[in-house]
């Protein structure tokens, strides 16, 4: 798989500690032992003061003091995590997002969407030196025009042209002339590469393909659920896929395990792709095999 540098790549990281996990009611109970304990050493100073022992109580004026200072707390402390999350690139959004790339030289795109903008960010990073590796190259040809969704480079053997199939985001993921010549216009640009870089611009590939898979479901599990799996699949493949990637058994069965699937076998043939190729699923079919455990 080639240039699947995406936000998604992230969500694989435990969570950022920076982030704190808020409850209303833990601090509504922490204050009101707090208080018990506070109340408790005023009576040993102070024998005449009452007892209070409502503060359990929802009607409770007091429990009501304590709660409204929860809210306050809690308020600030989500404001808290809000700041945290903005400096953080996969929790960031609008322009917290915008202050935080261009740190790396990135700036957004006219129109460019935000997991766009993010996955071409670690792209930047990875590809910060002039002369390659192959990520610089894929950096500025994403830098190019905003319709470039996804690009791969790649060399032939040992023949050192750089070779970069570009994916368009309009046009059916076509790559018209037009973009083809920005992308190569960028490539060639002095201040980007070394003098003697010799590229060659192409458009990617597209092959349909057609998958069958052999389903079967536990007990209990309704049948409905099988019309759910194509489009479970094919909706991942088109947000996970790249130029490059082959159409394995074990992605596709992996993704169709889905609630109620007790097993899933892919009995069409699995396909390899070159780097400048990108698969399509046109369709897939279930054929329902029965239950089991």
């Amino acid at each position: 798989m080639t240039d699947g540098v995406t936000i998604k790549a992230l969500a694989g990281l435990p969570p950022a500690q920076v982030i704190e996990e808020l409850s209303w009611q833990v601090i509504v109970d922490r204050m009101v032992a707090r208080f018990q304990e506070l109340w408790a050493i005023e009576r040993e100073a102070n024998p005449e003061l009452p007892v209070i022992d409502t503060l359990h109580l929802r009607s409770d004026p007091g429990r009501k003091l304590i709660e409204l200072a929860a809210y306050v707390e809690m308020a600030l402390r989500a404001r808290v995590n809000d700041a945290g999350r903005s400096n953080l690139l996969f929790y960031s959004a609008g322009t917290d997002t915008d202050h935080l790339v261009i740190f790396y030289d990135v700036l957004r795109l006219f129109g460019e969407q935000e997991e766009a903008l993010k996955s071409r960010t670690i792209l930047a990073i990875a590809g910060r030196s002039t002369g390659g590796p192959k990520e610089r190259y894929e950096a500025i040809a994403r830098a190019a025009d905003v319709r470039v969704r996804r690009a791969h480079a790649y060399r032939v053997g040992r023949d050192p042209t750089v070779h970069v199939a570009i994916w368009s985001t309009d046009n059916a993921g076509l790559a018209d002339p037009a973009l083809l010549a920005k992308v190569r216009a960028a490539l060639e640009n002095s201040a980007h590469g070394v003098i003697n870089d010799v590229f060659d611009v192409r458009a990617a590939v597209f092959s349909a393909v057609d998958v069958t898979l052999d389903v079967w479901l536990l007990p209990d599990a309704m049948e409905t659920i099988l019309g759910t799996i194509p489009s479970v699949v094919t909706d991942a493949w088109s947000a996970e896929t790249g130029m490059g990637m082959d159409l394995v058994a074990e992605w596709v069965q992996g993704r169709a395990m889905i609630a109620g699937v007790q097993r899933a076998r892919m009995t069409s043939d699995e396909i390899r792709a070159e780097p400048y190729q990108a698969i399509s699923i046109r369709s897939l079919s279930v054929n329902f095999r029965g239950r089991a455990y």
